[in-house]
């Protein structure tokens, strides 16, 4: 061992005692605590307009603070301004700062949070010369698309400092979620003075972030040649006297591989996980929060001249019996009705739960009359060496059984099934080698917008191409109401189910499992990310 390395693990050492030390001086309320949890990549960057990945927006989330927040139970709730008005047209949306909310820094930088750190985060989203991968998500700013191309001056986004604590927005039209994009990781304050005196290294160092939310970032150690990499956060003391931060601290151990997250779990070596596999006797062990991200369904090859006659994919789809087979799913699926699953919200509630989805697909005993119409049009008597191609990962095979059987014995279709590796998988899909496939969708951020547009953009669906479709996700993105951003969402989403290009089978969970000791810890599951500011642990 070089003598580098050797003094390294030494330190490493001392943290971790150091951390134990702390951890069991957890106060009667819960706090005092030291929250520890693996991350699976070093962190690109904690620049939020820029940071993409969700090892950054799981420590920006606890270091930074926006307009708004997402509670614990998913609503929209004031994070650093206390209320904000909006006009009655929806153009104008005026908020209004906390007075008490303050920046901290490693590199000794102290400062009042005030409006123009929005206004200068929003300016650099869409500053062509930051390049921010969020400005298309915000381009109801008004003249955000002119600023973005160059035509206009950032000064003249629709994004205003009216005095040091009342900020607002003006929008090119009115949007139904636009409280929403204020939660986002991108929509984080960047004081104009720090940012410059990082010289173009703005968050890639510990000394090169500043911090107005629950906690700063104290140490951030990686090296792509060492094992013990670590990101350290803190207590922001300033914050917590205006809104209590229970923890004393968090660690996020930088592992590299995420396989053995839930063996160091159960040794007590961090207290929390995310996965998307979780039995009953590790939920009725520990505290758990859970959402439905993914909808797992079956698509058809577009090439194929069987598949693409729409009374063939209808025959199929109407055959499929989600009561049959939902007794018998493991703990983390459930059956899918619908496309959008129960973690996507909109105004802060599960779109779900607005529009329920039990009637969206529906199961029909006659649907082998559509089946032998169907081959009749296509001048054949059977289909044969048809196979569903399915990745071992999927925990729901017992889905895709249920479903051959039926089709076996209602409609006369023998399909065979093929289970391969996920290498083997992805390269049929990549290669449009498959009959039939089933995938497993979702997204990287809370938008049924991103969700639905999956469904026209990518090349697995170019065969099918809708202008109704297409219609209806952008109308999505201009709906003024609630009521019209969900009549929109359901109508694409009603568009790709009666077109029968996917057949949704099951809604997929991912939880983040946390030590029964443990309360309070905010999971957001589109970025993986979890917020500890008010997490508690007793014992």
């Amino acid at each position: 061992m070089g003598k580098r390395s050797f003094i390294h693990n030494i330190a490493f050492v001392f943290f971790m005692i150091l951390s134990l030390i702390l951890t069991s001086c957890s106060e009667d309320d819960g706090s005092g605590h030291t929250f520890s949890m693996n991350i699976e990549n070093n962190p690109s960057n904690l620049d939020p307009q820029l940071a993409a990945d969700n090892e950054s927006i799981m420590v920006i989330s606890n270091m930074m603070e926006g307009l708004l927040r997402i509670s614990s139970s998913g609503g929209i709730v004031p994070a650093a301004a206390e209320r904000f008005e909006m006009s009655d047209d929806g153009l104008v949306y005026t908020f209004y700062l906390r007075n008490d909310r303050k920046w901290e820094s490693k590199a000794d930088f102290s400062s009042y949070v005030t409006a123009d750190d929005f206004v200068f985060a929003f300016q650099r989203i869409f500053d062509p010369e930051t390049a921010s991968p969020y400005s298309e998500d915000y381009m109801c700013i008004k003249n955000g698309k002119a600023v973005l191309n160059g035509i206009l001056p950032v000064n003249e986004l629709g994004v205003k400092a009216l005095d040091d604590l009342t900020v607002e927005f003006t929008l090119e039209y009115p949007y139904f979620d636009f409280l929403s994009l204020l939660t986002k990781s991108a929509a984080m304050p960047c004081s104009r003075d720090f940012f410059a005196s990082t010289q173009g290294r703005y968050g890639m160092a510990a000394d090169e972030c500043a911090s107005n939310g629950a906690f700063f970032l104290y140490e951030w150690n990686f090296d792509p040649y060492w094992d013990d990499n670590y990101i350290i956060m803190r207590r922001n003391k300033t914050y917590s006297e205006n809104t209590y931060v229970y923890p004393y601290s968090l660690n996020f151990f930088i592992t590299g591989d995420a396989s053995a997250d839930a063996d160091t779990f159960a040794d007590d070596d961090i207290d929390c996980y995310i996965t998307d596999n979780a039995d009953e006797k590790l939920l009725s062990h520990n505290n758990s929060n859970s959402w439905d991200i993914k909808t797992a369904g079956l698509v058809f090859a577009p090439d194929s001249p069987y598949f693409q006659n729409k009374q063939i994919r209808e025959a199929l789809a109407r055959s499929v019996n989600r009561e049959a087979y939902s007794q018998d799913l493991p703990e983390c699926i459930t059956a899918a009705f619908g496309i959008i699953p129960g973690g996507i919200s909109v105004q802060g509630k599960s779109y779900r739960d607005i529009v329920p989805d039990r009637t969206l697909s529906i199961y029909d005993p006659e649907a082998a009359m559509i089946w032998e119409n169907a081959l009749r049009s296509v001048g054949a008597e059977s289909l044969n060496n048809i196979k569903i191609t399915v990745p071992d990962s999927f925990l729901g095979s017992s889905i895709i059984y249920s479903i051959t059987d039926r089709w076996r014995n209602e409609l006369l279709f023998d399909c065979g099934v093929e289970i391969v590796s996920q290498t083997e998988y992805e390269a049929k899909l990549s290669e449009g080698n498959y009959d039939i496939a089933l995938i497993e969708t979702s997204c990287g951020d809370n938008s049924a917008y991103d969700f639905l547009k999956y469904f026209y953009e990518d090349d697995m669906f170019s065969g099918y191409y809708s202008s109704e479709l297409e219609a209806s996700v952008n109308g999505i993105k201009t709906a003024v109401s609630l009521t019209d951003g969900t009549e929109m969402i359901s109508r694409a989403e009603l568009s790709i189910i009666n077109d029968y290009r996917f057949i949704p089978l099951c809604y997929e969970k991912e939880y983040l499992i946390y030590s029964a000791n443990a309360e309070d810890i905010v999971y957001y599951p589109f970025s993986a990310s979890a917020y500890f500011g008010e997490a508690k642990y007793y014992g």
